[in-house]
């Protein structure tokens, strides 16, 4: 490829004709410079995010990807309302007990202390809203714990996007089998599905659920929360529901 152009050109056409994307139902725009692809718009969900950034990552002649795409919301909030709503589910949330949490207020900037552990605290969490954007900041004692704060911020109905910024200490080397460790966490966290009888597996950062669900919205759901996932390159669903 010659140009910017022409790389936004042949992303564009790679994304057209990807199934797992379906533009009919998405609103992306693509530009580049250099080798550098930016994807902007609306999806209907966190796999079409997902896959639209691998589809682009793919294309001949593309260095690097900029994703801010944003998923479309199922209830669109007000940014304090969602500051408050992930408020309540970060210091809801056990595993997350004994870590600090500030939470910025969206209408001033200013930052709220929610919750401050006196002794022993277990890590800070700094987390803000804007335009429906989710960042979260700080620090956290495992690769699990930073996976399952993600994946609550993007539990709420409201959340657009979520910038994961938490750092783990003590460091953590990354791999396969830590991925299905926070996974599996995070769909036995998740009320919305019955993970008694999925079986994760990652190989390559490429998870794949086996077993069965009570139902293909769960099935749904539960695909969503690998994606969710903080490392996860791609999701083979093979979930079976009544």
């Amino acid at each position: 490829m010659t140009g910017g152009a022409d790389l936004a050109k042949a992303v564009r056409a790679a994304l057209e004709r990807a199934p797992e994307v379906n533009l009919h139902e998405a609103e992306v725009r693509v530009h580049a410079a250099g080798d550098l692809v930016t994807l902007e718009g609306e999806v209907p969900d966190i796999s079409a995010k997902r896959r639209a950034v691998r589809v682009a990552r793919a294309v001949p002649g593309v260095g690097d990807v900029l994703d801010r795409l944003r998923v479309r919301p199922a209830t669109r909030m007000t940014d304090p309302e969602l500051a408050d709503h992930l408020r309540d589910a970060l210091l809801a949330e056990p595993a997350l007990a004994g870590v600090n949490l500030t939470v910025s207020d969206p209408r001033d900037h200013a930052p709220q202390v929610v919750r401050a552990v006196d002794r022993g605290a277990a890590g800070e969490i700094l987390a803000r809203v804007d335009q429906g954007v989710v960042t979260l900041a700080g620090v956290v004692r495992s690769l699990s714990h930073r996976r399952l704060a993600g994946a609550l911020a993007w539990w709420l109905p409201g959340t657009r996007d979520v910038i994961n910024l938490l750092l783990v200490d003590p460091p953590e080397e990354d791999n396969d089998g830590e991925i299905v460790d926070a996974l599996r966490l995070i769909l036995e966290t998740d009320r919305l599905v019955d993970a008694s009888a999925i079986h994760v597996e990652s190989r390559d950062r490429v998870v794949r659920l086996t077993g069965s669900v009570p139902s293909a919205e769960q099935a749904r759901l539960a695909e969503h929360d690998a994606w969710y996932t903080d490392g996860v390159r791609d999701v083979v669903n093979e979930l079976v529901a009544p």
